[in-house]
């Protein structure tokens, strides 16, 4: 009976001691592994571990036990500073900051942060898994649905290209016409003017003439009287490019000068239109007294329709028949309005060439899916204000009857998921603001979302069919398959266990 009482009582000390081992560590892990990602676990393997930061060295023992040896909590996942790994089977792992680790709230879905036992946390890793899976198939569907818009993009693209770079082929060719064409207007105006001056102190030197001799007395003067050109009859030919000495030019005056640009006119326009035939055909136009049909065309742009061939060769053939006019033909004030037309005309042309220039220095992406983004804004309407995103431009904030400039364009980056703008307005007391635009796949072009992470600093979101790409696709297939396989091994898992 004494040695009945023994073995009770043995067995009673023996279970409290148990009970009390196991209260003193329950706020141990029971994995000295706990919240340590599984790509670490070789490090921790040795009998004697460093600090990652090199300052200690600790002993397997100490690992995980609930004391923090290392300043930079290698030891433990859990110190300040440190970060705690969710295994989470059959959902997703994950990293929490130590702060949450043991806070009395279930952050893992497998509850493996909440060691401590003060709260017991259910596993909800299959549910969330499963939840997590049908989200991950619809986004499978986005992209594929935006790779068939961004082939469409990158199709309309290749045509703006293409047809960017035909426009900008075509006014270099007409700007070498209608430059040379210019520039000889130029000439011609200034001949005129220069006769032009020429009559007047030919009339002046008549009206002096006049005058003297009248001082003198008729009899003196009556042989050498020359009777000056009335002021009114010279203007009237200034205003219709004629002058004193080429009143009689229908008469048959053969006008060497006029022979010499009309040469000038038939190299020029020969080499533009290839009609060597209709430069002999304007020569006996100018005999036959035909050459002012020429200035009877408006020169305004009509043919918006026509290939540039054909907007060269008009331009060379009315230059044609302007230069194989005589000077003395010409209408002043008709060849004033040409060269101011055609000056006209030239700037536009340098000013589109610039443009166009200009637009292929940027970098549009690797197949320019980004081309159809020049001369673009994207806008969003978020509290009081409305952002405007201008890609290869600027970003602003607009509010009220201000503008805040948020940044220029500057480039792309992070393999063209990201738009940089800087050096926007400086804030009060701070630094430029500047902003970065990331980018997703989605079904079409939007800005979806502003904020203002730090001061003077701005994150934007944008969607855009161009950020779906097949190689995604296939990556998330093969992550979706993988969990997939998990849930499967999990729930085969629970099954067996019951």
């Amino acid at each position: 009976m004494k040695l009945t009482l023994s073995v009770i009582n043995l067995s009673l000390v023996f279970f409290s001691l148990i009970i009390s081992s196991h209260e003193s560590s329950s706020s141990l892990p029971s994995n000295s592994f706990l919240g340590i990602p599984p790509q670490d676990e070789e490090y921790f393997n040795g009998e004697i571990i460093k600090c990652k930061n090199g300052s200690k060295k600790f002993t397997k023992t100490q690992l995980n036990d609930d004391f923090c040896d290392c300043p930079d909590g290698t030891d433990e996942p859990a110190c300040p500073g440190g970060k705690f790994y969710c295994k989470n089977v059959g959902h997703s792992p994950s990293l929490l900051y130590s702060s949450r680790v043991n806070d009395g709230i279930c952050d893992c879905c497998d509850g493996s942060d909440e060691y401590d036992g003060k709260v017991k946390c259910p596993n909800t890793c299959i549910k969330a898994g499963k939840v997590a899976i049908e989200s991950f198939k619809r986004k499978i569907e986005v992209y594929q649905e935006g790779i068939a818009l961004r082939k469409q993009e990158i199709e309309q693209a290749k045509r703006a290209v293409a047809r960017d770079k035909a426009e900008l082929s075509g006014l270099e060719k007409e700007r070498e016409v209608v430059g040379k064409l210019v520039n000889q207007l130029d000439e011609l105006v200034r001949k005129l003017e220069q006769e032009h001056q020429e009559n007047e102190d030919k009339m002046r030197e008549a009206q002096n003439e006049k005058v003297e001799n009248e001082k003198n007395g008729p009899e003196e003067n009556a042989d050498n009287q020359i009777e000056p050109m009335k002021t009114s009859d010279v203007e009237k030919r200034w205003q219709s490019g004629k002058s004193p000495s080429d009143q009689n030019e229908k008469d048959g005056d053969d006008s060497s000068e006029g022979l010499s640009r009309e040469e000038l006119g038939q190299l020029v326009a020969s080499r533009w239109t290839g009609k060597v035939k209709e430069i002999d055909q304007a020569k006996n136009d100018q005999e036959n007294g035909g050459q002012d049909a020429g200035y009877k065309e408006s020169v305004a742009d009509n043919a918006s329709h026509q290939s540039w061939l054909n907007k060269i060769q008009e331009t060379a053939q009315h230059f044609l028949n302007l230069f194989s006019a005589p000077v003395a033909n010409l209408d002043a004030n008709q060849i004033r309005k040409e060269y101011n037309d055609y000056t006209a005309k030239l700037s536009d042309i340098d000013s589109r060439i610039s443009s166009l220039t200009g637009k292929f220095k940027h970098d549009f992406g690797k197949e320019n899916e980004f081309y159809l983004f020049y001369d673009r804004c994207f806008e969003l309407e978020q509290d009081k204000y409305v952002y405007e995103v201008c890609p290869f431009k600027d970003a602003k904030q607009k509010g009220g009857n201000s503008e805040t400039l948020l940044g220029n364009w500057v480039e792309f980056g992070n393999s063209y998921r990201l738009m940089l703008f800087t050096d926007g307005h400086k804030c009060w007391n701070g630094p430029d603001r500047h902003l970065k635009v990331k980018l997703r796949c989605g079904l079409k072009t939007e800005l979806t979302g502003m904020d203002e992470p730090s001061r003077c600093e701005y994150a934007a979101l944008m969607y855009t069919p161009v950020l779906c790409l097949e190689e995604k696709v296939e990556e998330f297939k093969q992550k979706l398959e993988s969990m997939n396989q998990v849930q499967e091994q999990e729930q085969r898992w629970g099954h067996d266990e019951l």
